[in-house]
């Protein structure tokens, strides 16, 4: 019975540590992520700044 016992409380441990890595990994891929998103979304307001200036002198001319 002691053995039953010791391996459930080592599989709850190794679930715990699981969750755990699993919790720490996503907010990790989440702030990358929105750094990332955030990178690129300037990159387009450029474009679409340089698009617009560039239309606005295609019809001016």
């Amino acid at each position: 019975m002691n053995a039953v016992n010791d391996w459930l409380r080592q599989i709850a441990h190794n679930y715990i540590l699981i969750v755990i890595a699993a919790i720490l990994f996503f907010t990790v891929k989440a702030i990358i992520g929105y750094y990332t998103y955030k990178h690129y979304d300037k990159k387009m307001d450029a474009l679409t700044d340089k698009v617009d200036r560039l239309l606005e002198e295609k019809t001016t001319e």
